[in-house]
């Protein structure tokens, strides 16, 4: 059976990558001490439910397969990963970018002491993650980014008619229901050990679907959650039309015109059905996402690589005036200013 490890048993790293992966990979899954006692569950579960969210509401599903654990800021657990480090065919990296370089400082020996391939995959939002990570990796150890889609959270207070993880427990996963996993073969080769749970599409296209997650997905989702932050709106369902008017027409006349100026092989009615799909996705009820999850990390989100800043310039590089997209650097100071962290 092929075997990955999974870097951070956060909401991503359990609720798109293990769930996917389970069955199909023996599964090492590390993370550090905050997280034990969910590591401890897991190991003696061997798996968890999660409740994905469709169109027609939520279905508990459990995810079972071979798993082990480690914490990797104590000896024994860092021990443990190294070992599953020397063992495993792929690599996933789930921590957030302002933790990846510890993490990648922390794995990158028991990967270049390895004599057979091994493939590192980055699952943190941002453009060419794996480029910046490169320095100091032997040949054999060979880096590729992701395009993570699905929208996972763990439970909040509040929440009614999710399945627990495990019976008894207090914490319940809550998934979208969307599968695609692309990797770019451009990186990855194409006889890599990857599963059905993976799809590898050519260079140019998977460039596309970069963008359409960095620009589309999560820069119209800043927008929707900034503006409802200010507006007073708590959910995602409960966005009035008229914000979800203004947030379709900024994809139609701003975001989608740029990605298809940018990639002249992208297809502008699959990437429009993609936006409008979105769309449904954000406001689904079953998922009932809050906006105060949408407005965490402002400050991240405004560095001159993230996806507003970033986004505005894109746009404006495909000729394109970016007035309703960059209105969102504007919420977003207006937020930092109310939380008195920066002046207005």
């Amino acid at each position: 059976m092929r075997r990955a490890a999974i870097i951070g048993a956060g909401a991503l790293g359990l609720g798109f990558l293990a769930e996917r992966l389970a069955g199909d990979y023996a599964l090492h899954i590390a993370d550090t001490a905050p997280k034990a006692g969910l590591l401890r569950r897991l190991q003696d579960e061997q798996g968890f439910t999660v409740n994905l969210c469709g169109r027609n509401g939520v279905t508990p599903r459990r995810i079972s397969g071979p798993m082990t654990v480690s914490l990797a800021d104590t000896p024994e657990g860092r021990a443990a990963l190294d070992k599953a480090l020397h063992e495993v065919d792929i690599v996933l990296t789930a921590t957030g970018r302002r933790f990846l370089d510890d993490v990648v400082a922390t794995i990158r020996p028991a990967l270049n002491s390895r004599s057979r391939p091994v493939w590192l995959l980055f699952c943190e939002n941002g453009m060419r993650v794996a480029e910046s990570q490169a320095a100091g990796f032997n040949k054999h150890v060979i880096l590729a980014d992701t395009v993570m889609s699905r929208m996972c959270r763990f439970g909040e207070p509040g929440d009614a008619g999710f399945a627990p993880l495990w019976p008894e427990s207090e914490s319940s996963l809550i998934v979208e229901e969307f599968g695609f996993l692309p990797l770019d073969a451009g990186q990855c080769g194409t006889r890599g050990p990857f599963s059905p749970a993976f799809t590898l599409l050519q260079h140019d296209e998977f460039a596309v679907w970069k963008d359409v997650k960095f620009y589309l997905h999560n820069g119209m989702h800043a927008f929707i959650s900034y503006h409802a932050f200010l507006e007073g709106v708590t959910r995602f369902p409960e966005v009035p039309p008229g914000l979800r008017a203004r947030t379709k027409n900024v994809m139609f006349s701003e975001v989608i015109p740029a990605i298809l100026a940018t990639h002249p092989s992208a297809r502008r009615e699959e990437i429009e059905q993609y936006a409008l799909s979105l769309l449904e996705r954000f406001f689904n009820p079953s998922f009932n996402d809050s906006i105060e999850r949408g407005v965490r990390g402002i400050e991240e989100k405004l560095l001159p690589s993230e996806r507003l800043l970033g986004g505005c310039e894109y746009i404006r590089r495909a000729g394109i005036e970016a007035r309703g997209y960059s209105s969102t650097i504007t919420a977003a100071c207006k937020i930092l200013s109310r939380s008195r962290k920066v002046e207005p």
